[in-house]
């Protein structure tokens, strides 16, 4: 068993984690205003080279490697009710992941809108369309899956930037009683194992079709709100909710639910017959900022579709192979593999020094036990930012994070703005 996983570690290491970043909006017209704009400059770039290095869960020498990335984003200046806007994300690695290509190109956006009255906004291309105001995890997120071609951090905000949109149709309204939206995304291709680094890889976003519709209806400062239904060709409707509202002046809880008629993970990711009932996933906390910009966040995760603790085990003792489908898939889809999770994250804006921000992540398994840590320093410069991460994952052999391939991973970078 200890031969298949150390061939099998290595190969999930190029897929996505879990995690997004938490929005204070539920919904607004424009929902990734770049600040090129503020700059009123048409083009936003900027260059990272990262080095480190990683120790195999299975134990041996440190890894090294480094990473050079090239990020950009285009927007002209609107003509007329005419909106052109894209952006992509060039990672080259020295040591990719065993199936992956060193150069990966990511095109997050590339869209283009049209203002059909100062109330409606229809868009059409490449679209991030993120839905959710949890932090770690994100149910109402419908259009997730697939995104993520190459992770470069475990930091929530990287993991929701730094992912693939899905080729759509967009309309967003405006009006009185609240905001309305609708995205139609076709299928295009079918699903590919391992496309080229270069290729857009339509599959893993456009592989069958899908409709999302939302409000979000106005209610005061103190709280809002957003309900969701999204549908998907062979799967029943699943529903959504996110609530977020003032505890008091310095502390907003939200709530983030989906709910629908599904399988199992399980069934869904080995493709077996089985039953279908109303199952419930869920993201649930608060987040508390002090006066010294100290923001933390905790957070309870609950995903009905994936395995509790008994059937966890039962999981573990399936044949090898047939267990890391399974994980493949969860990760793949940025699914939970297990049904319960406790999650915490803190950021430390001007710590010590003016443009000091200190950040640490902990997320805690709470089926098997298992855990991971995250620390990062990063200094902001006016035109650069030099970042140190830590990462260490713990956990038993075929736990959610013992699994991982690194057991403990640190990286250096440098990060020039253009």
């Amino acid at each position: 068993m200890m031969r298949w996983i150390a061939i099998v570690l290595p190969m999930l290491c190029g897929l996505p984690a879990l995690a997004d970043d938490a929005e204070s909006d539920a919904l607004r017209l424009a929902d990734d205003t770049p600040a090129a704009a503020t700059e009123a400059r048409p083009w936003q770039a900027h260059a990272e080279l990262a080095a480190g290095a990683a120790w195999p869960q299975t134990g041996g020498a440190a890894q090294n490697d480094t990473r050079l990335s090239l990020d950009w984003r285009l927007e002209p200046r609107a003509s007329g009710p005419w909106q052109l806007r894209a952006a992509g994300r060039l990672d080259v690695r020295s040591r990719p992941a065993p199936m992956q290509e060193h150069t990966v190109h990511t095109l997050k956006d590339a869209v283009l809108g049209y203002t059909a009255s100062t109330q409606v906004l229809v868009e059409a291309g490449r679209i991030r369309l993120r839905q959710g105001v949890a932090l770690g995890y994100n149910p109402t997120d419908f259009f997730r899956d697939g995104s993520v071609r190459s992770e470069v951090s475990m930091d929530p905000a990287s993991l929701r930037e730094n992912r693939q949109g899905s080729g759509m149709v967009r309309v967003q309204q405006l009006g009185a009683d609240g905001a309305w939206q609708f995205a139609y995304s076709p299928r295009l291709e079918q699903r590919k194992p391992a496309p080229s680094g270069w290729h857009p890889d339509w599959g893993a976003t456009n592989h069958q079709h899908r409709a999302l519709l939302a409000f979000a209806p106005r209610w005061g400062e103190s709280l809002s709100a957003q309900g969701l239904l999204h549908l998907r060709q062979g799967h029943s409707a699943q529903w959504g909710l996110n609530l977020s509202g003032l505890v008091d002046q310095a502390t907003v809880a939200h709530l983030e639910w989906a709910a629908g008629q599904t399988h199992t993970q399980w069934h869904e990711a080995l493709d077996l017959p089985g039953p279908q009932r109303w199952r419930h996933r869920l993201a649930a906390g608060a987040t508390h900022t002090t006066r010294h910009k100290l923001t933390l966040t905790a957070e309870l995760h609950y995903n009905g579709t994936a395995p509790g603790r008994s059937a966890w085990q039962a999981l573990r003792g399936e044949p090898l192979p047939t267990y890391l489908q399974y994980r493949a898939w969860s990760l793949q889809a940025l699914e939970p593999p297990t049904r319960w999770a406790l999650f915490f994250h803190a950021t430390w804006k001007d710590a010590l020094m003016p443009g000091l921000d200190l950040s640490s992540l902990w997320h805690l398994d709470r089926v098997d036990a298992s855990r991971r840590f995250w620390l990062e320093a990063r200094y902001r410069g006016k035109a650069f930012d030099v970042a140190l991460q830590w990462q260490r994952n713990h956990g038993a052999p075929l736990s959610q994070f013992g699994l991982w391939p690194a057991a403990r991973r640190w990286e250096l970078s440098v990060r020039r703005y253009f």
